[in-house]
């Protein structure tokens, strides 16, 4: 009996030990963004976000993003974005690039992006990562429940460059709705669940995002 009982203790000290070095934190993202669509399949978008941490006690910092993309053709785009953060008084560079696939049948549309991405200055414990290029494969499901109304999910691994060998870090899963309340104005609210990887205390971020979307037809 003293023997389990000691084996039984060891566990919950395992378990107690594991718990306190990996972290569930619930974080919050509210943003305002601005698309606007221009001829020949160009369009420019960019968006202000700001975070919160620590249970959403503690703002973390500022992103500002500016982005372009360019349609291919009906079923192909590329992009380019570039995002600037002030993280703790510290700015932040990231760059990237992308192409993305999309195949629509009837109300559903799939989608598969590719994006190498790469920062100037890294952060301990940013969840956008910590090391200085990234590969991401995103994977995505959109339903058009209504004229105005659109559910999608999304999953996302992101893959750090470790000496020309990308190993993944974390995933990200994403679900959320996009709802247009008046023409060219829109709400989108999500959750994300991210998971790290390949770590030996991983660390858990639920997220629960909500952004404001205004958009410019310039044709």
């Amino acid at each position: 009996m003293t023997k389990y009982l000691k084996i039984f203790t060891l566990l919950l000290i395992s378990l107690g030990t594991y718990a306190q070095k990996s972290e569930v934190d619930f974080q919050t993202r509210p943003a305002i963004s601005l698309d606007i669509d221009f001829k020949k399949g160009w369009s420019l978008g960019t968006e202000y976000r700001a975070k919160f941490n620590e249970n959403s006690s503690n703002y973390r910092g500022s992103y500002f993003y500016l982005e372009g993309d360019k349609k291919i053709n009906k079923y192909l785009s590329v992009g380019a974005a570039y995002r600037f953060g002030i993280i703790n008084g510290e700015n932040f560079h990231r760059f990237a690039g992308n192409i993305e696939g999309k195949y629509k049948v009837k109300r559903i549309t799939f989608s598969l992006r590719e994006t190498y991405q790469t920062q100037k200055q890294t952060f301990i414990g940013d969840d956008e990562g910590t090391a200085e290029k990234y590969w991401r494969t995103r994977l995505g499901l959109k339903y058009a429940v209504s004229k105005k109304l659109d559910f999608s999910i999304s999953t996302e691994t992101f893959m750090h460059d470790n000496e020309g060998v990308f190993e993944t870090d974390f995933w990200r899963n994403r679900a959320g709705i996009t709802y247009e309340y008046l023409k060219n104005k829109s709400v989108n609210l999500y959750y994300i669940w991210q998971p790290d990887v390949n770590k030996k205390y991983p660390d858990t971020k639920n997220i629960v995002g909500i952004n404001f979307i205004f958009g410019i037809k310039a044709k």
